[in-house]
């Protein structure tokens, strides 16, 4: 039976989101909270031809974006960002600028493949473009400026023209001027990526994933992994990490459940508390995305912003 969870913290956005589309949102490494919003009406699909649309790169006209930061609940920036010409889906900041990204690109020749990370100061300024490659699933930047990206199945196995895709290795750590730093060497009991579904930057230091098909937790520490689990969750998109425990959220045939799992020695983990995230008004929360930072996890439904804190969910249960 599922237990009552109440959020460290909330707040409405109701009235800085106006009638606007949200197209990305993400958490950085300090905790603040970026949102990208599509002011003008969205074209990131190709139209159905009867056998199906898919994703669109580049829009026929290029699209004008609302980007708002929020640190501990408060407006940090709200910058508009003119005439990008690409479909934009991650957010995160890269030292003092603000990288956009799409999660998609083509490739088309030796020379010729989309340039899908595009840096913009905070003043609104495009800077610069490089390649992050095709089939992104999620992007975290570091304090010190770097950027971790992870991969779903296509990014990894290829497509978009990509025979020798960009993320074959599920999971790719880049400097500030896209070069590759990292990419995962699946070594000892763990398999390759097959498809990274969540990615939890916790410091400069140490990353955390969890992937497809046996869904692995997994820690890497200096680019090396020295922890994995086996853990009773399937395909979860989020989790927060506290000490030996990982508190995952919505996983398959789990709508708007909080999966809490300790994590014990030798890969081992156990089930030991599932939860309903529990909104002001006191009815369950319909859970529209959510994102892992550190000890933290970051949930978006409708118009509210949910942060639930592990360290203390774990404090209170200890303390019962």
């Amino acid at each position: 039976m599922k237990k009552d969870l109440h959020p460290t913290f909330s707040h409405s956005l109701k009235e800085l989101i106006d009638d606007q589309t949200i197209v990305a949102f993400n958490v950085g490494p300090s905790g603040e909270v970026y949102f990208l919003f599509a002011v003008d009406t969205l074209d990131y699909r190709t139209k159905d031809d009867g056998f199906g649309s898919f994703a669109k790169t580049i829009p026929d006209s290029p699209q004008r974006y609302r980007v708002l930061i929020l640190r501990d609940g408060d407006l940090e920036l709200d910058l508009a960002i003119s005439d990008e010409r690409f479909n934009i889906h991650e957010i995160q900041p890269l030292g003092n600028d603000l990288l956009l990204a799409c999660s998609r690109s083509a490739y088309r020749g030796e020379h010729d493949f989309d340039l899908n990370a595009r840096v913009y100061s905070r003043d609104g300024i495009f800077l610069r473009e490089f390649l992050l490659g095709d089939g992104i699933a999620t992007i975290q930047t570091t304090r010190r400026g770097e950027i971790w990206t992870s991969y779903f199945d296509e990014g990894v196995f290829g497509n978009h023209g990509w025979h020798a895709p960009v993320g074959a290795a599920g999971l790719v750590a880049w400097n500030a001027s896209g070069e590759k730093t990292y990419e995962y060497d699946a070594v000892g009991p763990v398999d390759a990526i097959d498809d990274c579904y969540a990615l939890n930057v916790t410091g400069d230091e140490d990353v955390w994933c969890y992937y497809y098909s046996k869904f692995p937790l997994v820690h890497l520490h200096e680019k090396r992994i020295v922890a994995a689990w086996n853990v009773p969750v399937r395909g979860s998109p989020a989790f927060a990490i506290a000490n030996e425990h990982a508190l995952f959220a919505c996983g398959y045939s789990q709508a708007d459940c909080f999966q809490l799992v300790r994590l014990a020695t030798n890969g081992r983990s156990s089930l030991i508390g599932e939860f309903s995230l529990i909104g002001d008004d006191g009815d369950p929360v319909k859970t529209v995305r959510a994102i892992g930072r550190g000890t933290k996890l970051y949930v978006l439904s409708d118009t509210v912003l949910y942060e639930i804190d592990l360290k203390h969910l774990t404090a209170t249960r200890q303390g019962r």
